[in-house]
């Protein structure tokens, strides 16, 4: 879907598209995960081998990333260029090592892209929790209607 709006130009339906599966996809594994191990008779303790947690971390790491540099709602060409190399990198560098490595560096660089868009930051957490206004001269009931 991302891809067709983009290439009916439509960046901002694509980014929405893509930011907004991820997010999805990211928060039922992670919610789901715990309640399928223990109805499926696990323990009260979810065990991950150290190969897991390389991919929990990494996974969590690029998410970080991916949310900092949209806090502003602009995702420059350089910004996608470096998402797209990092995350090859880490099929050319399959080692333990390597991967806590990128870990770091998806770290870095979310730190560095959280403090050049703090201004955003606040606005975007506080943005679920305001009431959007009202358009001029249209009732509510039209605005919510199917």
């Amino acid at each position: 879907m991302a891809i067709l709006f983009a290439l009916r130009g439509k960046g901002d339906a694509a980014l929405a598209t893509l930011l907004s599966s991820k997010v999805n996809q990211w928060t039922l594994l992670v919610g789901s995960l715990p309640i399928a191990y223990v109805l499926g008779g696990g323990g009260s303790a979810l065990r991950l081998d150290s190969r897991q947690i390389e991919e929990f971390l990494l996974t969590a790491t690029q998410t970080l990333l991916g949310v900092a540099a949209l806090l502003a709602l602009r995702f420059p060409r350089g910004a996608a260029w470096t998402l797209l190399g990092l995350f090859a990198v880490q099929f050319v560098l399959p080692g333990q090592t390597a991967r806590y490595v990128l870990c770091g560096v998806y770290a870095l660089i979310a730190l560095a892209a959280l403090i050049r868009n703090r201004r955003h930051l606040l606005p975007t957490l506080a943005a679920p929790f305001r009431r959007a206004p009202y358009a001029s001269g249209s009732s509510r009931e039209e605005r919510i209607s199917f």
